[in-house]
């Protein structure tokens, strides 16, 4: 009988390795600037957020169900799917290019300016968001990719300030 030990070797050398969590990448387009702002701070390279993101979390999804009867037996029926929402945490830098970045998008959402809040069409401020999880064997080809569709920013966090903090400082984007 062979050893459990290669087949769980052979099994992962089949698919390719064991995935690592630290090889990633992540890819917005921008959406379009409809409503007025300043397109000044928007990305200037796509690759600024395969730089500065530090983590993300790939979605899960959740079948929704109601409880159904059928010949007197309750039982679970699906009628819909949920896609959880999506952190990101992104480095800032000194000019805090980033944290603008998402700031002036969340404004392209709801115009908070004026005193009256105004809210724009989902179609002016969604975009695409991609989230690649990289082939340990090439940087390039991703081993598992998801697309947010229509996707926007709900929440940047707040950015702690303090006398004690002396390390790299980051801000976390929570996307629907």
């Amino acid at each position: 009988m062979p050893s459990q030990i290669d087949d769980m070797k052979a099994l992962i050398s089949r698919r390719g390795g064991v995935a690592r969590g630290n090889r990633y990448g992540v890819h917005f387009t921008h959406p379009s600037i409809k409503n007025g702002a300043s397109g000044n701070n928007w990305l200037q390279s796509g690759h600024d957020t395969w730089i500065l993101c530090t983590s993300v979390v790939l979605p899960g999804k959740r079948i929704s169900t109601t409880e159904a009867t059928h010949n007197h037996h309750l039982s679970k029926k699906p009628y819909g799917a949920i896609a959880d929402e999506v952190t990101m945490t992104f480095l800032l830098t000194n000019d805090y290019y980033i944290k603008k970045y998402f700031d002036m998008w969340q404004e392209m959402i709801v115009d908070t300016s004026g005193r009256h809040y105004k809210a724009f069409y989902k179609q002016d401020y969604c975009t695409d968001v991609l989230i690649q999880q990289l082939s340990p064997s090439n940087d390039v080809i991703p081993g598992y990719t998801i697309k947010l569709t229509n996707a926007y920013p709900i929440t940047v966090s707040q950015v702690d300030l303090s006398e004690g903090s002396d390390g790299m400082m980051e801000v976390s984007v929570t996307f629907e």
